[in-house]
C-alpha cells in the first residue's frame, strides 16, 4: 500500500495531528477515522491473515514481498492483536489514522466535485489525463464519442444494483474499400478483444487508464485492422460513486445484504470455482455473494461476453485492476497450469518489455495463485475456463505500494501510455498480420 520512505514525513504529521476533529475530514474519509495500517511478516502468517480476511476483520492491501500490509478498523484491533499474538506474530503500525493520512495525501484538488475542467454540463470531449473523473463525467465522455464517432457503438449492457448503466464501448474497424481489401487479402482473420475496467471501486486508476485506452484505439491503432475492440471502462459504477461520496476505500458493489455489511466482491462472483479464495461473510472484502452471478453487474458482463464469444472467440481478455505492477495469468483457484500457459507467458513478456520502454516502469508476470494469492470466481478464470480464450490476463497497474489505491492523478497519463505501448505490442504478437498481395 503506502510504504517506507514516502511515509516517514506524512506518518509523523498524522501522529501529531490525531487530535484533529472529525469535522475536518471529508465525507468519503469519515468511515476511515481510527483505521490503521499494520505490517506483519508473511512468513508463517499467511493462513492467519487469510482467516482474518474471510472473517471481515482486516483488509490486506499489499500481497508482494515478504511482509503484508493490512487495514484494521478500531473495532477489530483487539481481535486482530489477540489472533496475531496467539500465532506468535508481531506487527508494526505503519499509519496511525488512515483518514488523516489520506486527507493529507489526496489534498483538496483530488476531492473537488467538478474534477475535470474539460467537461461542460453535458459533454466530456476527451478523457482526463491529469484528474480522476466522476462517474457522471465518464458517462458524458462515453456518450460524446458514441454520438460523434462512427466507429463507436455505445450500448448499456444493463443496470447496476442501484440502477446505473454499465456501458460497453464497441470500437469497430473501418468499412472502406481499402479496409475491406486489406481484410480480404490477409491471413489475419477478424479478431475480438475484451477489456474490463473498474470492477473494484477504489481502484480509480483502472477506469482512468481504460478510458485513455479507448482514446488510443480510436486515434493510434490502425483503423483498417480487422479488430473489434470491446471495452467496459466502468464495471462497478455504484461502488465507484460511493468512493466519492461515502468511503474512499470501498471495494465491493453496493448490494444491500439486509441488515448485514453491504456489498459483494464482484471479482469473486463469477462462475469459475466459485468460493475458492473468497468468503461467505458479508463483512469480508472478498465476500463472494449468495451464488455465482448473484450480482447484476457480473451477470450482464458474463452474458454479453458469452454472446460475443459465441459469434467469434475472443483473442484476448484483459481485466485491469490496481495495484502492484503485475501481469497475472490464470488460474487463480489452483496452481495447476491453465491451457496455453506458455503462450500466455511469451506474449506477456512482450507486454512487459514494451511497457518498460516508456518510462522504465517494471511490471512482473506471475501466475495468479502461485505468485499472488488464491482467488477464484474472477473474470480471468471464467474467461479461460468457460469461454476458452487463449490469452487471458489481469493487469495490476501502478504503483508498487507508495500510494496504493490513491495513486496521484499526475500519474494517469504516464500509466496509460506505458499500458498502451505494452498492449499494442502484445496485440501485434497475438495476431500478427501477414498480408497476401492479390495476383
Amino acid at each position: 500500500m503506502w510504504c517506507d520512505g514516502h511515509l516517514l514525513v506524512v506518518v509523523a504529521a498524522v501522529v501529531v495531528t490525531t487530535v484533529a476533529l472529525p469535522a475536518n475530514i471529508p465525507d468519503n474519509l469519515q468511515p476511515l477515522i481510527g483505521h490503521q495500517v499494520w505490517e506483519v511478516s508473511s512468513e508463517g502468517g499467511e493462513a492467519v491473515l487469510w482467516n482474518l480476511v474471510t472473517e471481515g476483520h482486516i483488509d490486506v492491501l499489499d500481497h508482494s514481498g515478504t511482509t503484508r500490509k493490512f487495514r484494521v478498523a478500531g473495532k477489530d484491533k483487539d481481535k486482530v492483536i489477540g489472533t496475531l499474538r496467539a500465532a506468535n506474530l508481531t506487527h508494526s503500525v505503519i499509519i496511525r489514522d488512515l483518514a488523516l493520512f489520506l486527507k493529507e495525501e489526496e489534498g483538496p484538488v483530488e476531492r473537488r466535485a467538478d474534477i475535470s475542467r474539460s467537461c461542460t454540463t453535458t459533454s466530456c470531449p476527451v478523457p482526463s489525463k491529469n484528474a480522476y473523473m466522476t462517474f457522471q463525467e465518464i458517462e458524458y465522455y462515453l456518450k460524446h464519442i458514441g454520438n460523434n464517432n462512427p466507429r463507436v457503438e455505445l450500448r448499456s449492457l444493463g443496470k447496476s444494483h442501484e440502477g446505473r448503466d454499465i456501458w460497453l464501448v464497441h470500437i469497430k474497424p473501418v468499412t472502406t474499400k481499402r479496409g475491406a481489401a486489406r481484410i480480404a487479402f490477409s491471413h489475419m482473420k477478424k479478431r475480438s478483444i475484451w477489456i474490463e475496467g473498474g470492477l473494484h471501486a477504489r481502484e480509480r486508476i483502472s477506469p482512468a487508464v481504460t478510458l485513455l485506452l479507448i482514446d488510443h484505439f480510436l486515434n493510434d491503432f490502425p483503423q483498417d485492422k480487422p479488430f473489434d475492440i470491446y471495452i467496459v471502462p466502468m464495471a462497478n459504477p455504484d461502488g465507484y460513486v460511493y468512493t466519492w461520496t461515502n468511503d474512499r476505500l470501498w471495494r465491493k458493489n453496493r448490494r444491500d445484504n439486509v441488515g448485514r455489511c453491504d456489498g459483494v466482491d464482484l471479482n469473486r462472483n463469477w462462475d469459475a470455482h466459485w468460493g475458492v479464495g473468497a468468503s461467505t461473510q458479508t463483512c469480508s472484502e472478498v465476500y463472494q455473494g449468495t451464488s455465482p452471478f448473484s450480482e447484476p453487474e457480473t451477470k450482464v458482463l458474463s452474458e454479453e461476453m458469452t454472446r460475443l464469444n459465441n459469434q467469434r472467440k475472443f483473442d484476448l481478455v484483459l481485466a485491469i485492476h490496481s495495484y502492484g505492477q503485475v501481469l497475472l495469468y490464470p488460474y487463480g483457484w489452483t496452481t495447476n497450469p491453465a491451457p496455453h500457459t506458455e503462450d500466455m507467458k511469451r506474449k506477456g513478456n512482450v507486454f512487459l518489455k514494451a511497457a518498460k520502454a516508456h518510462a522504465g516502469t517494471v511490471y512482473t508476470m506471475v501466475n495468479s495463485a502461485g505468485g499472488f494469492y488464491y482467488a477464484a470466481g474472477a473474470t480471468d478464470d471464467w474467461a479461460k475456463e468457460k469461454l476458452g480464450t487463449r490469452y487471458v490476463y489481469t493487469l495490476e497497474l501502478r504503483d508498487k505500494g507508495n500510494y496504493g489505491f490513491t495513486l496521484p492523478a499526475n500519474q494517469i497519463l504516464s500509466t496509460a501510455t506505458e499500458v498502451w505501448q505494452g498492449l499494442e505490442m502484445m496485440i501485434g504478437a497475438i495476431a500478427p498480420e501477414k498480408t497476401i498481395r492479390p495476383n
